[in-house]
């Protein structure tokens, strides 16, 4: 069970109190209390007298990530005034050469290392240098540009005796957050998080409200199983906030992380494979998934990219394609039970979510061509599939004259907002129009349909209908779309 520390700076009186007293409302164990910036001669006994959680106490140098500007000897008093004033514990760094006093107050005592560039090296000899120097606890940070990079630092705490040797390690990072919950899933006995509406600490800090709340990660440990969404990008994902809240419903033991990475294959191999259950796929990593499977689903089969991975408790790696049942659901809940006789279709775009979308729409009885930048990506695919394609242009796309039109590109999306694909062109009247994109809900190509008389329908309910799909496929059990749909009430 790990405890959740908030983390934040010490900038003035009101200030600190004003952060306790909100970390105490989200549910944080300790308050770690950065005096970096605090005045060297300045007095923290009132101030630590009205904090109710127990205070670690750090004061971090620009070599660690810090702020302090004042001598060594300035710095270690500020800190013996800390225990002096009511802190609980002290955190102190390898080279400190430094020992805390032997005073019965000192109830922790943290010794730590944090490299800014890079990874530590030879993690189990640095562990046992921060112990032999009286610690209680020992952290150890790096920082890494992608999540794979962290994978010694996962293998490292794997094989940690946290019950003799408690050690907490993770990354710094933009998209290394998870490691901080991967950490607890190790076993480790704090995550660090920062207070919401607070200056972070520390890069790639994940809110407190967010790891006690979503990923509730005091219940976490080394029987939980392990699910996430892999992509580039993938931080901006609701995904967590449906599977997560779903797995609670179920009553499962088990967590599901954003694993943002340019290489896929090294993520899947870093992560505790006898508790990796289940993996989300989004771009650009569907193909590269699929051939990381022993097995591939009709689904999978037919469009020759996964969306969803399952690992089997027998080591079996199975690829699904659950994107073809999200656009069929999406269609059908607007009406579209079968296409009409020569009823055309077009899918925009040449990515793994457009050969889901002509597979959906073949289904239902449309003739589809594909529409693309690079249509000649798809040659091989559209060969075998008997769909015509396409350079994405208004001409062609008009002169085609479908009467249903799926967009499957990042358009409009996060990292794209405001963008619509094709702004010279405009869906007729009465054309279905389904945006795979779903956030925001309305796209700007969704309000461009709507305000022409064509039927919209929002990425959410293509997003809602595979995730029920991947639910199934993932842990055997059901809910209702509508369900999973209340999930994401106020996120999305």
């Amino acid at each position: 069970m790990a405890e959740r520390i908030a983390s934040v700076f010490a900038n003035g009186a009101e200030q600190v109190l004003r952060d306790a007293r909100r970390a105490a409302m989200d549910g944080a164990d300790l308050l770690e209390l950065r005096l970096d910036r605090w005045p060297t001669d300045g007095d923290l006994s009132g101030t630590l007298a009205r904090i109710a959680l127990p205070v670690l106490a750090t004061c971090r140098l620009p070599r660690d990530g810090g702020f302090f500007a004042g001598s060594l000897d300035e710095r270690r008093a500020l800190l013996r005034r800390a225990l002096e004033a009511g802190a609980h514990g002290l955190d102190l760094e390898e080279w400190e050469e430094w020992d805390p006093p032997d005073d019965p107050r000192l109830e922790l005592h943290v010794r730590s290392c944090h490299v800014l560039d890079g990874l530590p090296q030879d993690l189990p000899a640095l562990q046992r240098r921060l112990f032999a120097r009286g610690a209680d606890l020992v952290k150890i940070v790096g920082t890494v540009r992608d999540l794979a990079d962290a994978a010694p630092l996962v293998d490292f705490l794997g094989a940690v005796d946290q019950e003799n040797e408690p050690t907490v390690a993770f990354a710094l990072g933009r998209s290394a957050w998870p490691t901080r919950v991967l950490a607890a899933l190790q076993g480790a006995p704090f995550v660090y998080a920062s207070v919401p509406g607070a200056e972070p600490t520390a890069p790639g800090q994940a809110p407190l409200d967010l790891l006690a709340g979503l990923y509730d990660v005091r219940d976490l440990g080394r029987t939980t199983l392990i699910y996430g969404l892999l992509g580039n990008p993938a931080l901006h994902s609701v995904g967590p906030w449906l599977h997560n809240r779903a797995f609670r419903q179920l009553g499962l033991d088990a967590v599901y992380l954003p694993f943002e990475t340019a290489r896929p294959e090294a993520v899947v191999a870093m992560l505790p494979r006898r508790r990796l259950r289940g993996l989300s796929v989004t771009m650009p990593h569907k193909a590269a998934m699929a051939r990381l499977c022993h097995r591939l689903d009709d689904s999978a089969e037919e469009t020759e990219v996964v969306n969803t991975v399952v690992f089997q408790a027998h080591g079996q790696i199975v690829g699904h394609n659950s994107d073809v049942a999200g656009v069929l659901g999406a269609l059908q809940g607007a009406g579209v039970a079968v296409a009409e006789p020569g009823a055309r279709a077009a899918v925009l775009g040449a990515g793994g979510a457009a050969r889901a979308a002509v597979v959906a729409l073949q289904r239902l009885g449309f003739a589809v061509a594909v529409f693309a930048r690079r249509p000649e990506t798809l040659a091989g695919f559209a060969r075998l599939r008997g769909v015509t394609t396409a350079p994405l242009a208004a001409q062609p796309l008009r002169e085609f004259a479908p009467g249903a039109v799926v967009h499957a590109t990042p358009l409009g999306g996060p990292g794209h907002e405001g963008e619509r694909i094709l702004p010279e062109w405009t869906p007729a009247a009465g054309t279905l129009v389904l945006d795979m994109v779903y956030r925001p809900r309305w796209t700007p190509l969704l309000r461009a349909a709507q305000a022409a008389g064509a039927r919209p329908i929002p990425g959410m309910a293509m997003f809602l209908a595979q995730a029920a799909e991947q639910l199934r496929w993932f842990t055997g059990e059901s809910l209702p779309v509508a369900q999973l749909g209340r999930f994401l009430t106020g996120v999305a």
